[in-house]
């Protein structure tokens, strides 16, 4: 599972269902306790997509 406030710019996360990948260029300013914050998994092809 790959969700914004796990990654770190460098990363990369893909879909294993169509093979999308898609870089981070910049970290998320979300703190991860914080109400609103991005936690919600990244969905690709209607499954989440895992970090490379």
């Amino acid at each position: 599972m790959a969700d914004c406030a796990d990654l770190k710019q460098g990363d990369t996360v893909v879909c294993e269902s169509c093979g999308l990948e898609m870089n981070v260029s910049k970290n998320c300013s979300c703190a991860t306790d914080q109400e609103g914050a991005c936690n919600a998994p990244l969905k690709c092809c209607g499954k989440e997509m895992v970090k490379k």
